[in-house]
């Protein structure tokens, strides 16, 4: 029986609780786990495969890590984790990032492991690991989210993080966004999560060296799993306005692009349904086009325009 210490969600332990492994953790109770992602000192990352009898067996892992044992800290258990599943011995650890999970009820603690090891010298673990390899970050960058477990280590490591084409100048920000319009039964897809009280549409910043058609199929893969089909693009909108929640001035040029999700899932979510993307929760809804008018919602001029698409790409400007 492998039992666990309970924790808030600010990653202190709740005393006198003690969680069992394979048993539902209480609302609000979280347990620890760590992550390690290993660098070599030539620039490589180090991948591990898990093993075919587990979960997501196959796939590849840009981590070593594993559940904090009660007592046991979070750089004492990355410490332990990494060599149990990889044969590498550090304690050279360094937390880059921790990332709060409650549907999961899991607190996880992010560290890098910089080495010069032997890299033949990787030794699997019985029944967890079955392959390793090292790859480019490059290589890294490119794999799809069929093929790793998980990419939440990328947004703590730069290299890692294609940059996205935005600046902030004082109180002035400039961003190249794309966004999603996905239609169904006179309703429209939008979303918001835990930083945003308005409704908005699937998308986000494009990055450098990507194209718009690019961006917004990742962008929607990465915000609810699907691979949708480009219809065309609507509108290049020109957008000027201070934005409710950082109370930036912005300068935004944003993409819209009218896309066909028939076949890929989305509609059997139901009409609400929730998605995490890393350490961020996104609600879902298909809204009336008559509600528009009323809601909170982004951008304003979509409220009017949801039923007159325009037939060609056309260029607009909106000033709040």
């Amino acid at each position: 029986m492998e039992l666990w210490d309970a924790y808030n969600k600010d990653l202190e332990v709740i005393k006198g609780m003690t969680l069992v492994r394979g048993e539902a953790i209480p609302n609000g109770v979280y347990h620890l786990v760590s992550d390690v992602i290993v660098r070599h000192a030539d620039g490589t990352y180090l991948l591990m495969q898990r093993d075919s009898g587990k979960r997501f067996g196959g796939m590849w892992e840009a981590t070593a890590g594993g559940s904090a044992l009660q007592g046991e800290g979070s750089l004492a258990c990355a410490v332990r984790e990494l060599q149990e599943e990889t044969g590498i011995e550090s304690e050279a650890l360094t937390e880059i990032g921790r990332v709060v999970d409650p549907e999961n009820r899991t607190i996880y603690v992010e560290f890098i492991c910089m080495t010069d090891c032997d890299k033949d010298s990787i030794v699997l673990q019985e029944s967890e690991t079955s392959a390793f390899r090292w790859v480019t970050k490059d290589e890294l960058i490119s794999m799809k989210k069929a093929e790793l477990v998980t990419e939440r280590m990328h947004g703590f490591i730069g290299e890692l993080r294609p940059s996205d084409i935005s600046y902030v100048a004082g109180n002035d920000k400039f961003n190249y966004r794309v966004c999603g319009i996905m239609i169904h039964d006179d309703k429209i897809l939008a979303m918001h999560d835990e930083r945003s009280p308005y409704y908005y549409l699937p998308g986000g910043r494009v990055k450098m060296g990507e194209t718009a058609e690019q961006a917004i199929l990742r962008e929607i893969e990465e915000e609810l799993g699907i691979a949708p089909r480009i219809i065309r693009p609507l509108w290049l909108n020109q957008g000027f306005f201070t934005e409710d929640v950082d109370e930036l001035h912005y300068h935004e040029l944003c993409v819209y692009f009218l896309l066909d999700a028939d076949g890929t899932g989305v509609l059997d979510k139901g009409e609400k349904f929730t998605l995490h993307e890393r350490h961020h929760t996104h609600a879902f809804e298909w809204l009336d086009f008559d509600r528009l008018k009323d809601e909170y919602f982004y951008p304003v001029f979509l409220k009017t325009e949801i039923t007159n698409l325009p037939g060609n790409f056309t260029m607009r400007t909106e000033i709040e």
